[in-house]
């Protein structure tokens, strides 16, 4: 294989790249980092082509499958300048964001979707998609305030389930929520002040699950647009659960609702 080797951090391709640490380069950019050998096969497995393949001068690990792309050789001390994480693989690809929409999903009968809605912490974003990937979501739909997709933590933290499932980002509350109800979808929003639990809710039809802010909640206007609100048991003095784990539970209380028919 061949290899440019970069030496500077002055570099254009260099600082290019260091851009994508921050969301404003990634936006400006349309790029995305995608770190660790284990991501990288899961991504190309799944047809995302590599613009960049950026490895260390020491790495011998490359993706299995024939790359397309130029493979840029750099020094460790230049590569923990690009890195994200606390002990690197020594291996990046830099690629270009999908950027799927909601009128190309295609809806099979009764889908399950997800709504994040406010979700800041990159590690629960990561953990639901996650989730959502495990349980054959029909589409995870992130809404206003929620964390950058393409934040390096929150594609580490799917564990390379942002390349299995539908994910739509940037979308307007009122958009998501005029296209669930133009598709009939029941919305269904997690509120730990509702009067339901969610184990007397019928999730057996085509339904969205909305989670709100890990410390606000869902907005007023996915409140408002509910056609139920539900919430989680808490019997003990904890306020409430991590946003995750609550979505854990309703994606598969959905799931058991579900294979119970079969």
């Amino acid at each position: 294989m061949d290899f440019k080797d970069i030496n500077s951090k002055d570099n254009p391709i260099f600082k290019l790249i260091k851009t994508l640490n921050k969301k404003k380069g990634r936006d400006e950019n349309g790029l995305f980092l995608i770190e660790g050998i284990r991501l990288l096969e899961e991504a190309i497995n799944h047809g995302v082509k590599l613009h960049y393949l950026v490895i260390n001068e020491n790495t011998n690990l490359l993706p299995k499958e024939n790359l397309d792309c130029q493979v840029l050789r750099i020094s460790n001390n230049l590569f923990k300048d690009l890195s994200d994480t606390v002990t690197p693989q020594g291996i990046i690809g830099v690629a270009r964001q999908p950027n799927p929409s909601l009128k190309e999903l295609t809806l099979l009968p009764n889908p399950l979707i997800v709504v994040l809605n406010g979700i800041q912490d990159p590690g629960n974003l990561g953990t639901i998609i996650r989730t959502s990937a495990a349980a054959k979501a029909a589409a995870v739909l992130l809404t206003e305030g929620t964390v950058d997709l393409y934040n390096p933590k929150v594609i580490r933290a799917t564990m390379g389930a942002v390349f299995q499932i539908p994910i739509i980002h940037g979308l307007g509350d009122e958009e998501a929520i005029n296209w669930l109800n133009s598709n009939n979808i029941n919305i269904l929003v997690a509120d730990i002040n509702a009067e339901q639990y969610y184990f007397s809710v019928n999730l057996k039809g085509a339904t969205a699950l909305v989670i709100g802010n890990e410390n606000k909640g869902p907005s007023p206007k996915w409140k408002s647009a509910a056609n139920n609100r539900i919430k989680i048991p808490i019997l003990g003095d904890t306020e409430s659960l991590n946003a995750s784990i609550a979505a854990g539970i309703l994606i598969y209380d959905a799931i058991r609702q579900r294979h119970n028919e079969i």
